[in-house]
């Protein structure tokens, strides 16, 4: 069974708990820059390093503090399929047109109703 982050996304499929996992320093390099280019700032490779969403290590600095995990955690829901009023406007950022993180929500709600 795959475990999603209350938002939606795979750990398995991301780049940062990949490189975390992997100690692979290029791939983190390459989220640093990535994220210099999206989002016009700075994070450490130390910020980007993750142990899953789920789990009690290491977060990703934004993703440790985002509102769409912090919802889900005071719900006590594992991920946001559990939640009526999903999709809601805390995720409105991540769950766009086309969203894999959305689709995997849903598709995960199928499965609970």
């Amino acid at each position: 069974m795959v475990v999603f982050s209350p938002c939606g996304i795979n750990c398995r499929d991301c780049d940062a708990y990949i490189a975390t996992k992997n100690d692979d320093i290029e791939l983190l390099k390459q989220l640093q820059c990535n994220y210099m280019k999206q989002f016009a700032k700075e994070i450490s490779m130390e910020e980007l390093k993750c142990d899953g969403c789920q789990g009690e290590g290491r977060k990703i600095s934004f993703c440790s503090v985002c509102e769409v995990r912090v919802c889900a955690t005071e719900h006590g829901y594992v991920n946001c399929a559990e939640c009526a009023e999903l999709p809601c406007e805390k995720g409105s950022f991540i769950w766009q047109e086309n969203s894999v993180s959305l689709a995997n929500l849903l598709s995960e709600r199928k499965q609970i109703d």
